[in-house]
């Protein structure tokens, strides 16, 4: 089953995450530069304004959220919307904005970039952003920084750049925070089937990557084949998040921007934030440490 959960319709949405301590998801709008916090349960969602556009957000260990804005990665308090600057980011890079991040296992925040008003444009970097607040930056010229997740056991990160039609699968040492040599993972040719955007993983080593531009969301098996695809009423959906009590249901974001007008009215989610009932148990995504 698949339902909307919110009236809210988002240019750009992105990056669900669910609250466990609070049962709620919250996620965000690039363009419109907002945060919003849903309760699936009564579909209630409260909206706050940010000073500038927003790539990604986690839960903090410390209580509340962190936030990557076009500046550098911000402490929130989701209730009163204030922010505190942690550490700049690309300080020396107007032309970039944050976009996709997760933590690992241990808190660190790993967080791509990309240009602004050239996406595409390999101008983009891979960063790791430790507890200490220390930024190290992993790797250049990415177009779009997208898919990371980590397999349940933490030995292995995937990460992709939608521009280079290609997911990689790394091996990673959880306790040093290192990755190995880069290797295919997964093909997928983004003119025919939408390109690989956020990803989730379940408990059961399936990711599950929102195809954007190919209203679907797919579960990959370690072994890189598809082992399911779930169609959806939005073509542009943008990043899965398991929840709810049971961590089976994906909450996915979705964009509504370039639509034509006769898509949008075709497309009545579109931009919404969708909830996707599955048999598998979602890995739980991390807090950031700092």
């Amino acid at each position: 089953m698949i339902t909307c959960v919110t009236d809210v319709r988002a240019q750009l949405g992105e990056c669900p995450v669910w609250s466990p301590a609070e049962s709620v998801v919250y996620w965000i709008d690039i363009l419109g530069r907002k945060l919003h916090r849903t309760s699936p349960d009564s579909h209630e969602t409260v909206s706050i304004d940010l000073p500038s556009r927003p790539g990604m957000i986690a839960l903090r260990r410390k209580g509340g959220l962190v936030v990557a804005l076009e500046d550098g990665l911000y402490a929130c308090d989701p209730r009163s919307g204030s922010l505190d600057l942690l550490v700049p980011l690309e300080a020396d890079r107007p032309e970039n904005r944050a976009n996709d991040g997760k933590c690992d296992a241990d808190g660190r925040l790993w967080v791509g970039t990309m240009n602004v008003s050239q996406a595409g444009e390999p101008t983009g970097s891979f960063y790791r952003i430790d507890s200490d607040l220390t930024v190290t930056r992993i790797s250049s010229n990415f177009g779009i920084p997208n898919g990371l997740a980590w397999s349940p056991d933490e030995k292995v990160m995937l990460h992709t750049d939608t521009c280079a039609n290609v997911v990689w699968r790394y091996a990673f040492d959880a306790a040093t925070g290192k990755r190995g040599d880069e290797e295919a993972f997964f093909r997928f040719d983004r003119p025919t089937t939408g390109g690989v955007d956020g990803a989730a993983m379940d408990r059961n080593d399936g990711y599950w990557p929102a195809m954007y531009g190919g209203s679907k969301l797919l579960r990959i098996l370690p072994d890189g084949t598809i082992e399911r695809e779930i169609s959806l009423p939005v073509s542009q959906p943008t990043m899965p998040a398991f929840g709810g009590a049971d961590m089976k249901t994906l909450f996915v974001t979705s964009a509504c921007q370039k639509l034509r007008d006769r898509d949008r009215l075709a497309q009545p989610f579109a931009g919404g934030l969708l909830a996707v009932e599955t048999d598998f148990v979602g890995h739980p995504v991390h807090a950031f440490g700092g």
